[in-house]
Formats: C-alpha cells, structure tokens, sequence
C-alpha cells in the first residue's frame, strides 16, 4: 500500500512546482475561454514600462521591457485617458506584476481597472491631423 502512494505524491508535487521563466519577461497565464492569451508584466512597479499609447478612453498599448507591446483592455471608459501625459499603476494584490487584476492611475488620480492584458504585435498606427 506504501508502494502506491509515494509515486502519486511524487508526480502530484511534480505537477504543483511552476515553471521558472526568466524573470523580465512577461509570463503567459492560461484563461480558459479568452480569445487571446492572458500575460503579466513583472516588475512594472519598477519601471519595466518604457512606453504608452492610448487608443481611445478604454485601451492603452504598453511597451515593455526589450520593446515588446502589450494590449490592455480597461474595465470601462476611462476620461482622463485620451490625453494623459503619464501613468501610474496599481500592483497591490500582485506585488510589483502587471495584469488583468491591476488598475491604471491617470491624470490626478482616476483609477481605471484593467480587464484584459494581452500581448500585441506593435503599437496602433497614429492618427494624421
């Protein structure tokens, strides 16, 4: 009886140990059901975000570390959005990572959810006058 339950415990630890990646780059996260792949952005807190473009009140295209973009989707209309100058963010419940749980500070403290962070090819094209 001993027998069988040290190699099921073995491959149940096996199965619950993650895999490492490096750790500035943005690690996928599996979402059952999502279009597209889920990611998250370690070290944001810490100025991994180089770059942001915003594309109307409820998207922001971010550029991370080694110019890799992301495509985050907000909760809703954010209003300070189209014309911010600079943007904070709000890590609290996952450390310093940026993700779909976290919240974007814009202009004097709107604090606009972030529902979708998924990585993206490049920026949008900008806009002629």
């Amino acid at each position: 009886m001993k027998g069988l339950f040290l190699p099921l415990t073995a491959a149940l630890l096996a199965a619950a140990v993650p895999a490492t990646a490096h750790p500035l780059e943005a690690q996928r996260v599996s979402a059952p059901n999502a279009q597209a792949e889920q990611v998250r952005i370690p070290f944001a807190s810490f100025g991994t975000i180089r770059n942001f473009r915003p594309v109307g009140d409820d998207v922001v295209y971010l550029q991370g570390t080694h110019r890799r973009w992301y495509r985050a989707e907000l909760n809703g209309p954010c209003i300070s959005l189209p014309a911010a100058l600079r943007i904070g963010f709000d890590t609290r419940f996952n450390g310093s990572t940026l993700d779909n749980t976290s919240t974007l500070i814009v202009g004097s403290g709107e604090r606009c959810r972030i529902s979708s962070l998924t990585r993206a090819e490049g920026p949008p094209p900008r806009r002629r006058r």
